[in-house]
């Protein structure tokens, strides 16, 4: 990433004039010289954006000369550098292949058609650099089988599954289903040798398809994440779901214990979150009841749930809480009064922030009347985050 590709261009200025000329009667007598000159032109092998598109727009690619992108087995897509290298796009297609240049697309075999084959599938991802510490996944597409039921049978156990495992055992949760758009930071270590396997286990004939960008992060990146952040998110705005948050109504995974993160912007000390607006189950984690309410702190520890840890309801303002704070949140909406049906925006004043995201490996049941155990949808959560600015 760091190494500097040098290449020469001659520039031919053609034939200058010499410093003396002779005069000889009626003659003129010009006695020239043929300067070439040779320079040297360097650039870094930067990121840069190529011709090539995704669905959601332009691919990145490294800045290299031709030669080079040629012999490390990418495609040049667009210029960079001004005109004097190439803009590399490295794409695996192929099963059981090792990646070793940052900004590496990883898409299943015969992209963009989906794949039906039932075989595994692995990748292995080695370091560019000594120097780097972390992987960014981007799920530019990714969709794998779910769970295949709108209510969480069987445990919510993936049909398909895609798990990643690395040099420093970092606790990765299994996903499936559907997860465009969806992201996650991997610790792939500090040492020379350290790397990444990503694997994909297929369960019977299905469609599958996948398109993900890996890119490699220098320790102290101004991205990298803090430790424990499978999830990183910048910038005043935003939302965020769980994986396998699906339009078409497939339930949430089971055993997943990760957190989602996000950086504090100069000048804002607290953050507010509120369920994503015109979405159906915006939030919905072990329902228990018929009228299906918000349950919060204690009584969701035996259930899945999110953690904000001390936060309050409005007004979302420094020192504002009075002292009651609350922790886990559960159920049927969010907000932090059991006895409310109805989704109230929550608010974090206590940086670092972060929303943890815990699921067990039991079935949700709602207990209805005259139904005792009955599995209900529980979709997981789509949440939407505004900063607030610091009062002081």
């Amino acid at each position: 990433m760091k190494k500097c590709l040098i290449f020469a261009i001659w520039l031919h200025f053609g034939t200058l004039l010499a410093s003396n000329q002779k005069i000889d009667g009626y003659n003129n007598k010009r006695t020239g010289k043929f300067l070439s000159l040779f320079n040297t032109v360097t650039f870094r092998n930067e990121v840069c954006t190529s011709t090539a598109s995704t669905g959601s727009g332009r691919r990145n690619g490294t800045c290299f000369t031709s030669t080079e992108c040629q012999n490390n087995g990418g495609s040049a897509s667009g210029s960079c550098a001004a005109g004097f290298g190439v803009c590399c796009v490295f794409i695996a297609t192929t099963a059981d292949r090792t990646i070793t240049q940052n900004c590496s697309y990883i898409q299943n075999p015969g992209f963009p058609s989906m794949l039906t084959d039932t075989n595994s599938i692995s990748y292995t991802v080695r370091k560019c650099s000594d120097a780097v510490c972390r992987l960014r996944l981007d799920f530019e597409s990714f969709s794998l089988q779910g769970i295949g039921g709108t209510e969480e049978i069987d445990e919510g156990v993936c049909m398909d599954t895609f798990t990643i495992t690395t040099s420093t055992n970092q606790n990765i949760p299994t996903i499936c289903g559907q997860n465009d758009g969806q992201h996650m930071y991997i610790d792939v270590g500090a040492l020379s040798g350290d790397s990444a396997t990503l694997n994909f286990n297929f369960n019977g004939a299905a469609n599958r398809m996948w398109d993900i960008k890996v890119t490699q992060l220098e320790c102290g990146h101004p991205f990298d994440p803090p430790d424990g952040c499978l999830q990183y998110l910048i910038g005043h705005t935003g939302m965020f779901t769980t994986f396998n948050f699906s339009p078409m109504g497939d339930n949430h995974l089971n055993n997943q214990d990760y957190s989602i993160c996000i950086r504090a912007e100069e000048g804002f000390c607290c953050v507010q979150y509120q369920v994503c607006q015109g979405v159906m189950m915006a939030f919905s984690l072990s329902p228990k009841v018929a009228d299906t309410m918000a349950t919060i702190d204690s009584n969701c520890l035996t259930t899945d749930f999110v953690t904000i840890s001390q936060s309050t309801g409005l007004p979302c303002q420094q020192g504002a809480n009075n002292g009651q704070t609350h922790n886990q949140y559960c159920g049927g909406f969010l907000n932090n009064f059991m006895t409310l049906k109805k989704n109230v925006p929550i608010c974090d004043c206590t940086a670092p922030f972060s929303v943890d995201i815990f699921t067990n490996e039991f079935s949700d049941k709602m207990e209805a009347a005259g139904q005792k155990n009955t599995a209900v949808p529980s979709r997981g959560l789509c949440l939407q985050y505004m900063q607030i600015p610091c009062t002081n």
